[in-house]
């Protein structure tokens, strides 16, 4: 028999997982609602004037650094964002590779009813790499949202359970070491007349590890 595939339409891009919490597979507990809330001090710092968004050529990936929030990339480009799970610290790329159009018909299995009739779902394929060599195993990828062209969030279905033209995945037991990779993806759907072209990376969470990484404020995008 097959299993049922639980899913919610929501009225932005799906979060993959909380990132930096153990898989189920591990039996370890969400550490979310722990995360220390924003000093009162950090809420009331001035803001700096507004500058151009980093382009993909600013974004030095290769000696280690990390990618400045509002940097805006092509498809296939990399960026190194910090990242951080039960004490541990470092970095990892994100990168997004293929928005891959699907048919209505694809969302049948998500017991969508109405909600999904004149839907097409778009199916954002990541990868994510360790770049610091860090043990991040059973880690999984934070906030990303579909983009419509004009720049604004598509609406996104969570999924629970296993859906397999779209597995949100996560890092598993070898991501241990630089250089190791694993694959993930972000759902989205779009009425006829618009398209999904683009993505973006939101977490906010780890911005304290390194100046300029507030992407919750300022995400990091790509666009086909």
């Amino acid at each position: 028999m097959r299993s049922r595939v639980l899913a919610v339409l929501g009225v932005s891009a799906a979060v993959l997982a909380l990132a930096g919490c153990g898989s189920e597979m591990n039996g370890t507990p969400s550490a979310a609602s722990g995360a220390p809330a924003q000093s009162q001090s950090q809420s009331s710092a001035p803001q700096s004037s507004p500058e151009a968004p980093p382009s993909a050529q600013q974004n030095s990936s290769s000696d280690g650094s990390v990618t400045p929030q509002g940097t805006k990339l092509k498809l296939g480009d990399k960026a190194i964002v910090p990242f951080k799970s039960e004490g541990k610290t470092g970095t990892i790329g994100v990168t997004v590779k293929s928005i891959d159009k699907g048919v209505e018909a694809d969302l049948a299995l998500l017991d969508l009813g109405d909600k999904a009739k004149g839907m097409t779902p778009y199916y954002v394929r990541v990868t994510v790499s360790n770049e610091s060599g860090t043990d991040f195993s059973y880690t999984s990828l934070g906030l990303m949202n579909a983009l419509l062209p004009d720049g604004s969030e598509a609406q996104g279905v969570s999924v629970i359970g296993t859906f397999d033209k779209c597995d949100s995945g996560d890092a598993g037991k070898a991501f241990t070491t630089k250089g190791a990779t694993y694959d993930s993806c972000v759902l989205a759907v779009a009425p006829a007349g618009t398209t999904v072209t683009g993505a973006s990376y939101n977490e906010g969470e780890y911005s304290d590890q390194a100046p300029g990484t507030d992407y919750g404020s300022k995400p990091i995008t790509w666009q086909s």
